[in-house]
């Protein structure tokens, strides 16, 4: 080989290399394709409502026998609400893909230095088909401190949601109302919050109406320990008749999400017994078309985390629900959102089943609005 082919064969390698590394550069700059971009599971998320002057939380979400969707929220000053709140009703007959214009149910402003609190509205379509939004209702000043003055309102519809009862004042004390749960034998459950006087902790109770939500007896005890708050309960009745409690425990110590059981109708409850949903708030549970337990909740582990930056979704089986040892449970977790604001503020929920195994959700978030606003998503089973 002479001189002269080796510098020849020399440059053309190197025009090769050069021509490679080109390409590969220009490759990296290209849009991925719409596979490549599809990496992983799916959350698809979309604002249902976003207007930056109020403060939109706490949603609760109902799947009609129609098809037709209920979301109920609240519209306030803050999270806590001390000039101002609106409870608002919107409905959807496309599966959360679009929803109607704002009603206002209820419209409070604070007079002579006391604001009459719509707290945490829930929604749920009655066996009889009439359609119930109940609400915990007290005055601030107090606030919560006054947890027992408070009491759950009801209003009805039995037309398509077009009209609306008047506000009907029941006799269950207490704040963060779960669904009327109906048993087997006609009688109504409704879970609310109570406070030791004694220890200064929370607890959870659940009352009982025999004659459809008319009248109520005394609420009873379903979880009560010194040291724990355990509040913001969701009871699920199981197919063989069992109910479970789900609880957020809120001395901000990162505990689990708890429950209770019950074998007798609501009468007695066994538990609390830790689940595997750790740090959990505000659970939502229901049973899936499938037969498994899906529950939403927020996630706050506690000590020096930033407040409420978490939404998850967990699913097990019924046999799981039902197991009181946590070491013979199993479930999966699945992360929703994530509150990127530096005031978070997001986890209160609520889920439809709108498809076999496909779920639309709701959630209050701040994220990348100046205050909390409403967001859906949507996912299936097989994304667990």
């Amino acid at each position: 080989m002479t001189l002269s082919n080796l510098f020849a064969g020399d440059i053309l390698s190197g025009l090769l290399t050069a021509l490679c590394f080109a390409v590969l550069a220009v490759s990296r700059t290209l849009p991925a394709t719409a596979e490549e971009q599809k990496v992983g599971v799916q959350i698809q998320k979309s604002t249902i409502s976003r207007d930056d002057s109020t403060y939109e939380c706490f949603p609760s979400l109902a799947r009609l026998k129609s098809g037709r969707i209920v979301l109920v929220y609240r519209e306030s000053d803050s999270h806590m609400a001390g000039k101002y709140c609106r409870l608002i009703v919107r409905t959807s007959d496309d599966n959360g893909e679009t929803f109607s214009k704002r009603k206002v149910l209820v419209d409070e402003v604070r007079r002579n230095d006391v604001l009459q609190k719509w707290n945490c509205p829930k929604v749920k379509q009655l066996k009889d088909g009439r359609v119930l939004i109940l609400c915990d209702k007290h005055a601030i000043p107090p606030g919560e401190e006054g947890i027992g003055d408070s009491r759950i309102v009801f209003f009805y519809s039995s037309d398509q949601l077009l009209e609306w009862s008047d506000p009907l004042p029941t006799t269950v004390p207490g704040i963060m109302p779960d669904e009327v749960v109906e048993t087997d034998n006609g009688d109504w459950l409704l879970a609310t919050q109570l406070k030791d006087t004694a220890t200064g902790n929370l607890y959870q109770t659940v009352s009982r109406s025999r004659d459809g939500g008319k009248t109520w007896e005394a609420p009873v005890t379903v979880a009560k320990k010194p040291g724990y708050d355990f509040c913001e309960a969701s009871i699920l009745k199981m197919p063989s008749g069992e109910l479970v409690c789900y609880m957020r425990e809120n001395t901000g110590q990162g505990r689990p999400i708890y429950k209770s059981l019950s074998t007798d109708g609501g009468k007695a409850w066994n538990g609390p017994f830790e689940t595997l949903m750790g740090c959990g708030h505000r659970p939502v549970a229901h049973l899936t078309h499938s037969g498994r337990v899906l529950v939403t909740f927020r996630h706050y582990p506690g000590a020096k985390v930033p407040w409420a930056k978490d939404t998850f979704a967990f699913i097990e089986s019924v046999t799981s629900a039902l197991e009181p040892s946590r070491a013979k449970q199993s479930g999966i977790v699945l992360p929703l959102d994530h509150d990127r604001s530096n005031r978070p503020d997001s986890g209160y929920t609520g889920w439809v089943e709108y498809a076999p195994q496909r779920f639309f959700a709701v959630n209050y978030i701040c994220d990348d609005a100046p205050k909390a606003q409403i967001r859906g998503y949507r996912f299936s089973e097989e994304d667990f």
